[in-house]
C-alpha cells in the first residue's frame, strides 16, 4: 500500500530558499502523510507496542525579518507499533497562529530573533508577547492525549497520539492559566500527575502548577523570583518539584525600554528551587551553585536526604564569533 497524501498546506517560502535552517536536512515539510505499511528492514519485535512521537518546526511563511528555527510551525510525527506492525503519520499542529497566517498569507507576529515591535498584530503569545504560539517545542502524553507545547509560554494543543487527529486546545476544565504553560511539561507515569510552569515580565515572574490524573488543576502557585527570567525546563522526583533560576535572562535595563536582549550574568549564582510537588510557593527552598546555564534537565531522583539533578550545563552560554 502506497503512502496517502492527506493534506498539503500552502508554503510561501521562496522556492530558491538558501537559509541554512530551511535547507538540506532542515528543509520544511508542507504535506501531511499516512503510511499504513511503511517499509521495514528486518523484523519488528511482536511484543514491542507503543507510539514514538516527535515534534519539530516546519515554517510555512517567511518571517517578517529574521528567521529563527524555533519559529517554525509545529508538526508531529507518529510511529505507532503493535504486534510487529508499524504505521507512520505526520500532521501539523493546527494552532490559532498558524491558521491565521495561512489565511492572511504572511507572518503576523514577530519571531524569536525579532523585536516584538515588528509584529503586525498587537496580540500574541509568549512571555515576551506578540509572538506566534507555534507549539513546535515538545510533546508529552497525559491521560491518553498528546499535548504539544511552545518554547516560551502558550497553549497546549491536544492530538490523538496514534492518529494525530486534532482534538483542540487543553482547558483543564476552564482553569488553564492565562499565562499559559512553558516549553517542557512533565508527566509522572506512576501517579498521572502533570507538572508545568510559566513565567513573565511582571511579579511574581513565575507560576508552578500540577494537573492530576483526572485533568484537574490541583496546584497553581506563584513563585517569587528576583526579576524576569527565562526558565525553559524543570524536573521532579518522587516527592519534589525542581524549578530553576539561571543567570541568563533579559537585560533588566533594556527590558524597561522594551528591548528583549539575553545576557549571561557571570556574577550571579545558578539557583535550583526545591518544593513539595503539591506544595505552596512559600515552601520553595533555593540552593545556590556556581554560575552556569542549563537549558534541559535529563532526570532527577532522591538519594536519602539529597535531591540529585542531572542536566547539561554550559559555563558560558553566550554565543561568540570564532
Amino acid at each position: 500500500m502506497s503512502p496517502k497524501l492527506e493534506h498539503e498546506f500552502v508554503s510561501l517560502l521562496p522556492a530558491d530558499d538558501t537559509h541554512p535552517y530551511r535547507t538540506g536536512a532542515w528543509r520544511p515539510q508542507n504535506r501531511e502523510w499516512t503510511d499504513l505499511e511503511p517499509p521495514v528492514e528486518g523484523e519488528l519485535p511482536s511484543d514491542l507496542n507503543g507510539v514514538y512521537l516527535r515534534n519539530c518546526e516546519n515554517p510555512l511563511v517567511p518571517n517578517r525579518e529574521r528567521y529563527h528555527p524555533f519559529d517554525g510551525d509545529g508538526m508531529l510525527h507518529s510511529m505507532s507499533l503493535r504486534e510487529g506492525h508499524v504505521e507512520y503519520r505526520n500532521r501539523f499542529v493546527r494552532t490559532d497562529g498558524m491558521l491565521a497566517e495561512q489565511e492572511a498569507g504572511r507572518a503576523l507576529w514577530s519571531g524569536l530573533a525579532e523585536s516584538p515591535k515588528k509584529a503586525e498584530r498587537e496580540d500574541g503569545w509568549g512571555a515576551r508577547t506578540r509572538m506566534k504560539d507555534a507549539s513546535s517545542t515538545d510533546v508529552v502524553v497525559h491521560r491518553g492525549v498528546a499535548l504539544s507545547s511552545f518554547y516560551q509560554c502558550g497553549d497546549l494543543y491536544r492530538l490523538d497520539p496514534v492518529t494525530l487527529a486534532d482534538l483542540g486546545k487543553e482547558s483543564w476544565n476552564g482553569k488553564f492559566p492565562a499565562a499559559g504553560a512553558s516549553a517542557h511539561t512533565k508527566v509522572d507515569e506512576a501517579t498521572g500527575d502533570l507538572f508545568f510552569f510559566n513565567y513573565g515580565t511582571t511579579a511574581p515572574f513565575m507560576h508552578y502548577g500540577v494537573v492530576d490524573k483526572h485533568g484537574e488543576l490541583v496546584t497553581y502557585e506563584p513563585i517569587d523570583l528576583p526579576g524576569a527570567r527565562l526558565p525553559h525546563d524543570m524536573c521532579f522526583t518522587q516527592k519534589y518539584a525542581v524549578l530553576n533560576d539561571c543567570p541568563l535572562f533579559w537585560d533588566p535595563d533594556l527590558l524597561q525600554k522594551g528591548v528583549y536582549a539575553n545576557r549571561f550574568y557571570e556574577d550571579l549564582p545558578m539557583r535550583l528551587g526545591v518544593m513539595p510537588r503539591r506544595g505552596r510557593g512559600s515552601e520553595v527552598k533555593w540552593f545556590d551553585f556556581d554560575p552556569t546555564f542549563v537549558l534541559h534537565w535529563i532526570n532527577a531522583h532522591e538519594d536519602g536526604d539529597w535531591v540529585i539533578v542531572d542536566g547539561y550545563f554550559q559555563q558560558d552560554p553566550a554565543p561568540t564569533l570564532p
